[in-house]
């Protein structure tokens, strides 16, 4: 935390850190061959999966993705907006959110 009791800040127009949680914006790639972090588009972290979105498959699959790579359990992670579009907005509840940011940061490096 930085002083003052402010939360850190990012520096990533899709990626909102905060004293307890992670918000991320998401762009989905359902039904791809190869499944993680595409790259980034304007002010979204694109990821794919190889799950079509047929009753929640692929979001189960991005939830399960993210949570391995952030090293993080499934259930800190949460979709608040974009269920059932391409476009969501994920929010990992964690106490360590500058650990996770920084992961995040370096899976959304070109590789």
């Amino acid at each position: 935390m930085s002083p003052g009791g402010n939360p850190p800040a990012s520096d990533s127009p899709w990626m909102r850190v905060a004293i307890d949680e992670v918000i991320i914006e998401v762009t989905a790639r359902p039904g791809a061959s190869r499944r993680g972090v595409i790259g980034l588009s304007s002010d979204r972290l694109v990821v794919a999966v190889h799950s079509r979105p047929d009753k929640g498959k692929a979001n189960d699959e991005l939830i399960e993705y993210l949570a391995a790579e952030m090293r993080v359990p499934r259930s800190a992670l949460m979709i608040v907006r974009g269920e059932t579009s391409r476009r969501k907005t994920i929010r990992i509840v964690t106490h360590e959110p500058t650990k996770v940011a920084s992961r995040l940061r370096q899976i959304s490096k070109p590789k």
